[in-house]
Parts: C-alpha cells; sequence; structure tokens
C-alpha cells in the first residue's frame, strides 16, 4: 500500500489500484469456478435422479455422486478456495489501513504541534473531509478528527508499528502523559490542537465554537453494501446450485439452505455496512471497489461467454 502511495502520491487511488490487481490476480481461479458451477448445475437433473434412486442408501448415493463429479471431472470444494484465498486478504486491507490511518493521524497531530496547525492539511476523499476517519455522521464515528480517547487507542493498539522516538516527541509536545505510569491522553491539550487543525482547515465555527461537518454522510459504506448485495443477487443459478448439489441433500435439507442462502444475501451487505460505518473511509473504498469489481467482472464474463454462444449457433446454422 505505501509502494502505491509512493508512485502515485495518493492514497486513495493506490486502494483503487491495489484492490483491482489483487482482483485480476485472482481471475483465473474465479473463471475455473465459475466453470465448475456451470457443470454442477448442468448435473442437477442426473444429482436429483440420484437422489431419489438411492433415497434409501446416502452412502451409496455419495459414491455414485462423487463418481459423477470425477467423470465430468468436478471439483465439488473449488467454490469455497477463491473465498478461503480472499478472507486473508480482506483482513490484511483491514490490518494495513488500521496501522496506516494511525499513522497518519499520529504524524498530523505532531506537525500540527510542531509547527502549527496552519502547516496541516488533512486528506479529503470526495465527501469525506479526512479519508482516515470513518465515512460517517452518526455517533463518536462522525468527528472528522479522532477524539483524545480514540487516538490514545491508535497510538496503543499500535505500539509495535510506532517508533520509541515518535512516542518520546507526542510526549514532548504534551498530547501523551507518562506521569501515572499509565499512559494517557492529556484531553485540554488534544482537544485544543484538533480545535486549531479544524479551524485551519475551515471546519469550526467560531460563532457556535463547533465543528461544522462530520466526516461523511455513510455514502461509501451504503454503496459497499448495494455492490455486495448486487454481486450475491445478480450471481449465476450455477452457484446457488452447486452450494445445494455439492453433497447428498434431502428436500427438506436443501429448502433449509435455501432459506439460509436468502438471509445471507441480505445479512452480508448490511454487516458489510455496519463494518464500513465504523472502519476509516481507506477501507470502506477498498471493500467497495472489491465488490463492485466482482460485480462487474462476473456481468463481463456473462456477456463474454452468451457472445460466444450466439456466435457459435450462428456458425452451426
Amino acid at each position: 500500500m505505501k509502494g502505491m502511495h509512493n508512485i502515485f502520491a495518493d492514497y486513495a487511488l493506490g486502494i483503487v489500484v491495489l484492490t483491482i490487481l489483487i482482483r485480476l490476480c485472482l481471475l483465473p481461479l474465479d473463471l475455473k469456478q465459475r466453470g465448475n458451477q456451470v457443470k454442477m448445475a448442468a448435473l442437477g437433473p442426473e444429482i436429483q435422479s440420484l437422489q431419489k434412486r438411492y433415497a434409501n442408501n446416502p452412502g451409496q448415493m455419495q459414491k455414485k455422486q462423487q463418481e459423477l463429479y470425477r467423470k465430468m471431472h468436478i471439483h465439488p470444494m473449488l467454490g469455497c478456495l477463491p473465498m478461503l484465498i480472499q478472507l486473508p486478504i480482506l483482513f490484511a486491507f483491514f490490518g494495513a489501513m488500521r496501522v496506516i490511518a494511525s499513522e497518519q493521524t499520529i504524524a498530523l497531530m505532531l506537525d500540527a504541534a510542531q509547527n502549527g496547525a496552519q502547516s496541516v492539511q488533512l486528506t479529503p476523499f470526495f465527501w469525506v473531509h479526512n479519508l482516515w476517519q470513518p465515512d460517517s455522521f452518526i455517533g463518536g464515528n462522525a468527528s472528522i478528527l479522532p477524539s483524545a480517547e480514540s487516538f490514545l487507542s491508535y497510538v496503543q493498539s499500535n505500539q509495535t508499528f510506532i517508533q520509541p522516538q515518535t512516542l518520546a516527541l507526542l510526549h514532548s509536545q504534551g498530547l501523551l502523559d507518562f506521569s501515572t505510569g499509565v499512559m494517557q491522553v492529556p484531553a485540554d491539550t488534544y482537544n485544543a490542537l484538533t480545535t486549531e487543525i479544524l479551524k485551519a482547515n475551515g471546519y469550526w465555527n467560531t460563532v457556535t465554537n463547533s465543528v461544522t461537518n462530520m466526516n461523511g454522510y455513510l455514502i461509501l459504506p451504503a454503496l459497499a453494501g448495494v455492490a455486495l448485495f448486487l454481486q450475491q443477487k445478480f450471481n449465476p443459478a450455477a452457484a446457488q446450485n452447486a452450494m445445494t448439489s455439492a453433497t447428498a441433500q434431502t428436500k427438506e435439507q436443501q429448502e433449509a439452505q435455501g432459506c439460509t442462502n436468502k438471509m445471507m444475501m441480505w445479512m452480508m451487505p448490511i454487516f458489510s455496512v455496519f463494518i464500513c460505518a465504523t472502519s476509516n473511509t481507506a477501507f470502506a473504498l477498498y471493500w467497495f471497489v472489491s465488490s463492485l469489481y466482482a460485480f462487474s467482472q462476473m456481468k463481463v464474463v456473462d456477456l463474454v461467454k452468451k457472445a460466444k454462444a450466439k456466435k457459435q449457433e450462428v456458425s452451426v446454422s
């Protein structure tokens, strides 16, 4: 991520480019998975026939089903592989954005304390005033700069990545206090500095003596949820058929599985909105771009396949 920033000098653009590069690296696996799903969907009638024929002998039914998969070169567990690969990437992005957010916020506060609030500029992203804070207008997540408690949490949770010299500088500028034997952030000193930064960046109303803007409007978290919903909603029916035909299931089990799939189709987007609304905007940007790219790739692949099929029909006729 820092390498991308060195190239583009913009973290938001670096996140978009890096996300697309990662998805492109996973493209061969995605295509193989989709081909596998199509084959499994095509075997739906045969699987159902086996389930009826061996309804009283689950062991034999499972054996026959596996033989059919081997004959057609189908790998039922292939559908789980892309998700297993993407989860570590998701966690890595979450951790990276957290560390970079803490570094950027600490550097901002130190620069303001040493050189004056007029010398620093926040990192905006379209409607968001600070990329390293959540795109939100609700509760404690709505502030353009973290509170004293949040700043202390930044420092404590990322001490591994913070150099001792940085901690010493924070202490010398009055932003950290160790007099009680426990790390603290003097609220008065910290709040006075954040007020000056907000004033310097045009986000402070001197008449009401309060901040004029929240950091965002929940737009990016909402877009991330919509993109993930579309990705799941318009996933080819083959994916859903594969889930129910991958194992020998009874009709009741398949119905239960279908209900679970429908519930997850709504729960996962809602969960993504919550995560993005409580994480910094940089991570929400990654989640949105990743989901939108996956949906776009799926539609492009479908269009290409339809075009090839139509071409073959024309050539045969």
